[in-house]
């Protein structure tokens, strides 16, 4: 392997900083990533892109009926544009306080990505970019937050650092965004998560009415994290979860159908839409 390919597939992560900095060398940046994955080969050594392939993380290749090792990569220092985050995703950045004014004062920007993944496992691709995230902060110490653009996540260093968890459960804090949204002339709502598409699974989806909107999204996030807990698709077409009673706590009691369908709200991609019993919105007579 001696090419980037499949980009358009790739998971990009940016960090975002308030002055202009220096990027490490081809050289630290391959160190650090040898002392994280151990068996790299490097692809790319120069200062607008560094990648390097690395041997214990595969995916699959179906043209070629054959695994091969994914890449990461490390891109320039650029311009940060504002502009390059939509209304839309502004509008869902809800675990940062003031995220106007941090992101108004951010004008450069590094990105991390994958490359060569699409067929790698997703649970495998998730700890493997959480690992090259954390690989790479401490090369960059001026680096204040972090963009997720296939989730459009906004999370702080500090509060990545702090999180003590690790693995899937530090992706999801990290790379994984829930949203709600309240549709208009009407008190139905819509919960549904972003970021796992982007790993090759399908986002949740919960169109409901009479429930705590709150308590929806911390039921999305178990069902992600109980999602990316296996390797094999645990959740088939029709298959049920738990559901919620009146309070909105769980309960095997209740059992709400999931099916896989395409998102309600944009970006359009595959989404387990959770139909919710009593509580369930939206015309679901077709699937009934």
């Amino acid at each position: 392997m001696s090419t980037i390919s499949d980009l358009n597939s790739s998971f990009i992560i940016e960090l975002l900083f308030e002055e202009e900095v220096k990027r490490p060398t081809a050289g630290a940046v391959l160190r650090a990533a040898k002392e994280t994955f151990g068996d790299i080969e490097a692809i790319t050594r120069n200062n607008d892109i560094t990648s390097f392939a690395v041997q214990n993380y595969t995916a699959y290749k179906k043209e070629d009926n054959k695994f091969e090792p994914v890449m990461l990569g490390m891109g320039k220092v650029s311009e940060f544009r504002q502009d390059s985050i939509s209304e839309l995703e502004r509008s869902q950045i809800w675990n940062i306080a003031d995220s106007e004014k941090l992101l108004a004062k951010c004008k450069y920007a590094v990105r991390i990505f994958d490359a060569n993944a699409s067929g790698q496992v997703p649970q495998q691709r998730a700890i493997m970019l959480m690992q090259w995230l954390e690989a790479v902060l401490p090369l960059f110490p001026a680096c204040k937050l972090v963009w997720v653009k296939p989730s459009g996540k906004l999370q702080s260093v500090q509060a990545i650092k702090k999180f003590k968890q690790q693995g899937i459960s530090k992706f999801i804090f990290s790379m994984v965004n829930i949203r709600f949204f309240n549709i208009p002339d009407s008190n139905e709502f819509i919960v549904d998560s972003t970021g796992l598409n982007g790993i090759g699974l399908s986002d949740v989806q919960f169109h409901f009415k009479g429930l705590n909107p709150n308590k929806v999204a911390n039921l999305a996030y178990s069902l992600i994290w109980y999602v990316l807990s296996s390797e094999e698709n645990i959740i088939k077409d029709g298959d049920t979860i738990d559901g919620m009673d009146d309070s909105g706590k769980m309960t095997s009691a209740v059992q709400w159908k999931c099916r896989y369908e395409d998102s309600i709200v944009e970006p359009l991609r595959s989404v387990l839409d959770i139909e919710m019993g009593k509580y369930a919105a939206g015309d679901r007579s077709e699937e009934n």
